[in-house]
């Protein structure tokens, strides 16, 4: 039987037509991705800020060769710079493939973000810091997509949680 736990999606992750290609396989923005091998769709559990900093670094190809959002590696004591984070429920294995296609060059960190219902909550990131970057505005609206269908804040309380992480 495998094991369950709650990865915790950040940046274009929420949104759950990009997450699911993780899990699914398919293609988003050209990118050709496998999926995992085990396709159960995840449970979307829900959301809750944790206390890193959000941030945004690298230059992707696949987003307009601009910035990608990643999680500080060291916590952050200000609440107002906190994380939201979409709670996905899915197995150990799912996590890893998932691990996987997001690639574990820039993504090379597990964090371990305490339990939910017993259950482990672990995200993934890159200490990357030095590397600070502008997102696209493409990458923006994936992100902005996936606040509205993980929260039900208004485009406004979106907009000014994004302005806070922007360089």
């Amino acid at each position: 039987m495998n094991k369950y736990l709650y990865y915790a999606a950040y940046g274009s992750n929420l949104f759950r037509e990009r997450f699911l290609v993780y899990i699914n396989g398919g293609e988003f923005r050209g990118r050709r991705y496998k999926g995992a091998t085990d396709k159960t769709p995840p449970l979307d559990a829900g959301w809750m800020m944790i206390p890193y900093r959000l941030y945004f670094a690298k230059s992707s190809k696949t987003w307009d060769n601009k910035a990608v959002a990643f999680i500080s590696c060291d916590k952050e004591s200000d609440p107002y710079y906190h994380t939201l984070v979409r709670l996905w429920k899915i197995t150990e294995d799912q996590f890893k493939d998932v691990h996987e296609q997001e690639g574990k060059g820039w993504y090379n960190v597990i964090l371990d973000l305490g339990k939910k219902d017993g259950l482990e909550i672990r995200t993934i990131t890159g200490c990357w810091e030095k590397e600070k970057n502008k997102p696209s505005g493409s990458y923006l609206e994936i992100i902005k997509k996936g606040l509205k269908e993980t929260t039900s804040w208004s485009d406004d309380e979106i907009e000014r949680y994004l302005e806070k992480f922007l360089i």
